[in-house]
Order: structure tokens, then sequence, then C-alpha cells
């Protein structure tokens, strides 16, 4: 049978629901982590906002969308040494989301890469709170 992952856009926030065989639902469990917006440094782009959360694996999931809804995009990372360094990697899943790769070092900062708009310096990444930005 065949899998399929269905992303929803919450007004609070991401939500991603993956259905896997046999219609069965399962929901991730995760650490919120990172959480905000920033302006991209082209100009005339939306804001970037985020959520992203660490599974019990390690790994870091979730969402970067630019703030005028033009597209989401999935995230998928991990921490890359010690000090809390970490990369992320963003693949366009709705509409025109940002695509690139946000190198960084928890609570100091980090930098996002990529095609278009989806350049910008998050000054620092927020680490383990939904109440702030970067």
């Amino acid at each position: 049978m065949k899998s399929s992952t269905t992303t929803v856009l919450v007004a609070a926030g991401v939500l991603t629901i993956a259905a896997g065989m046999a219609g069965s639902v399962v929901a991730a469990s995760y650490t919120p982590h990172f959480a905000g917006s920033t302006g991209s440094s082209v100009a005339n782009c939306p804001n970037i906002a985020w959520r992203i959360g660490q599974s019990p694996d390690g790994s870091l999931h979730g969402m970067m969308w630019y703030t005028d809804m033009s597209g989401t995009s999935e995230v998928n990372g991990s921490e890359t040494g010690a000090g809390g360094q970490f990369t992320l990697t963003l693949k366009s899943v709705m509409g025109n989301g940002p695509v690139g790769t946000v190198r960084g070092q928890k609570g100091k900062g980090a930098t996002l890469t990529g095609d278009g708009c989806a350049n910008a310096t998050f000054k620092p990444m927020v680490v383990n709170s939904y109440g702030g930005g970067g």
C-alpha cells in the first residue's frame, strides 16, 4: 500500500499528520525547540516563520513558511556537533515554500541560505520556547 503525508496549516501554528498504511494516523511526539519569524535578507520578500521540534531520537523536524502564505516547507535536520550546532534542510511542500539549508548554533543564531527569498539571518533562534522570534 502507498503511504501519504498530509500537512494542515492552522492559524495558531502548524500541525503535521502522517497517514500510514491501512489509513492509520500517526502523530509524532516532539519537544518544542525553535519558534519565531524574521525578515528575509532579500529586498521585497515576505518574512519567514518557523516551528521546529526535536523528536525523541534527537532529530529536528518542523515547518517554515512565508508569512504572506505563498508557501510552506518541511524542515528536517539534526544537531551536528557539541555545543548545539545544527543543520536543517528545507523542502517546499505547499505553494512556493522556502528551499535551502539552515546552519546555526542553539542560543547563538543561524543563517538560512537558499533559493530566492529563502535567505535570512536568525539572531538567535529561540530554544525550547514558542514565545519569541529570531
